[in-house]
């Protein structure tokens, strides 16, 4: 399955969430995506991205053993990673007990102060949910500094509105989520191209077997024998340094 496959199967079945009054169920998915051959993960991404989006899933908890599964699968650290948390905790600025409801109560009233120590407070709750939320396709480091953006943007939205601890954490997570769910994608397209060069790369090899350059396949024609379109193997022939 390739990346555009891939984005109209997502649309399609956006499209009948709208249909439905922005809602589905487990089984329409399945039913849109059955032809993919996407495994538990790849499943797991495509139910996280659109609840992200604001669709009900209906029925997950008969949807199957994977949807039964934890949002995150907690990734143990590695030794270098677990040394990069130590430092970076260390290196946290020291904050002293405050009372959140009177410093949320304070920015609500706009009192910048109260946002610069809401920041610093809640820095190492930011940390603490970046290692929670742990995914192997991004660096932890990565990771916390993505967390302690999703802090600050949450709190630079608050407005006049009087939030608590409760409504932060949970902007967090959604943002961290967010993050994750473009990593996966993204991870995903990267994968997609690594298999399509690798497709190309093989086929060209076996086509021209025992052609002389002379009787080497053209571009379009290899276009046809392995439909795809030209513009995709061409972008993929730069890539690869072999369109000279």
């Amino acid at each position: 399955m390739n990346v555009q496959e891939f984005q109209n199967k997502l649309k399609e079945v956006q499209e009948i969430a709208r249909q439905h009054g922005n809602a589905l169920n487990a089984a329409e998915i399945r039913q849109v995506f059955e032809e993919c051959d996407l495994d538990k993960s790849q499943l797991l991404g495509v139910l996280k991205y659109l609840t992200s989006q604001g669709i009900l899933i209906e029925g997950l908890e008969t949807a199957g053993e994977e949807a039964k599964e934890p949002e995150h699968k907690k990734i143990p650290l590695t030794a270098e990673e677990k040394a990069y948390l130590k430092n970076y905790l260390e290196e946290l600025p020291v904050v002293d007990e405050v009372d959140a409801d009177s410093v949320f109560e304070a920015l609500a009233a706009g009192d910048q102060r109260a946002l610069q120590t809401l920041t610093s407070y809640y820095m190492k709750t930011a940390a603490d949910m970046a290692v929670e939320m742990n995914i192997e396709e991004m660096q932890l480091a990565d990771l916390i500094q993505e967390a302690n953006l999703c802090l600050i943007q949450a709190l630079g939205t608050a407005g006049d509105e009087c939030r608590d601890e409760k409504w932060l954490l949970s902007e967090m997570r959604k943002g961290i989520q967010l993050v994750l769910e473009e990593q996966t994608q993204r991870k995903f397209e990267d994968d997609s191209l690594v298999a399509r060069v690798e497709k190309l790369e093989h086929a060209v090899r076996d086509l021209n077997d025992g052609e002389d350059e002379k009787n080497a396949f053209t571009i379009d024609e290899l276009a046809i024998i392995l439909d795809m379109k030209v513009d995709e193997i061409r972008d993929i022939l730069r890539l690869t340094g072999d369109d000279k």
